[in-house]
């Protein structure tokens, strides 16, 4: 949860490209800061927003780049919490672990997950700077994968580990071969293309700023 609602760059640039005008960009870190002082006298966050005007929902909703109207009662906690972060994703919360974070009812692969340490975070800014749009957002989901797998019919393929004992030094050494091993797979069947040479370069970074 965020302590104040000033925003920072990357949530007002944010917000200017969602098509917020001035007044509504105060409208919306005045909502903020009532929503996260009743969430400080325990208030939960759906209960914060089950007593939000029509008009303060469709700013939330506008805000949050979600396409359909806010339905509260069919949220998730963790959908809940999460409408009422910034918008460059501070205070955003991962309760199952997932690496799938709920933001309203939509749902966002997100790597590295919110659950990370920050020094795993920095470690990936570092690692995919200059890379494109597409480079990065390809690396997310494959990244995303390799640890927690996929669902089927709603159904996790991969026991997601605790953050504890992904990012540790013995789990690091056994993923990142696991990583190693599928781009070898990969150079062997379709050779040094653009996004395999994208991913040695950075599975050796990352791997290093990691350690």
């Amino acid at each position: 949860m965020i302590s104040s609602t000033s925003f920072s760059t990357e949530s007002m640039n944010l917000l200017q490209t969602r098509g917020l005008s001035e007044t509504q960009v105060t409208d919306f870190a005045s909502l903020l800061k009532e929503a996260h002082e009743q969430q400080d006298n325990n208030i939960s966050a759906k209960e914060v927003l089950n007593t939000m005007s029509k008009s303060e929902l469709q700013l939330l909703q506008t805000a949050t780049s979600l396409a359909a109207p806010i339905n509260v009662n069919s949220l998730s906690k963790e959908g809940a919490v999460n409408l009422l972060a910034q918008p460059d994703k501070t205070g955003l919360v991962d309760l199952n672990n997932d690496g799938i974070v709920e933001v309203g009812a939509g749902r966002r692969v997100m790597f590295p997950p919110v659950n990370a340490p920050a020094h795993v975070k920095d470690a990936w800014d570092k690692s995919t700077e200059g890379l494109s749009f597409f480079d990065k957002a390809v690396l997310e989901l494959n990244l995303h994968i390799s640890v927690y797998g996929t669902e089927i019919n709603g159904m996790a393929t991969k026991q997601p580990p605790t953050p504890e004992q992904q990012w540790s030094s013995e789990n690091l050494i056994e993923w990142f071969a696991t990583l190693r091993n599928g781009l070898e797979r990969s150079v062997k069947e379709e050779g040094w293309t653009h996004f395999n040479e994208v991913q040695r370069d950075f599975y050796d970074r990352f791997e290093t700023l990691i350690g």
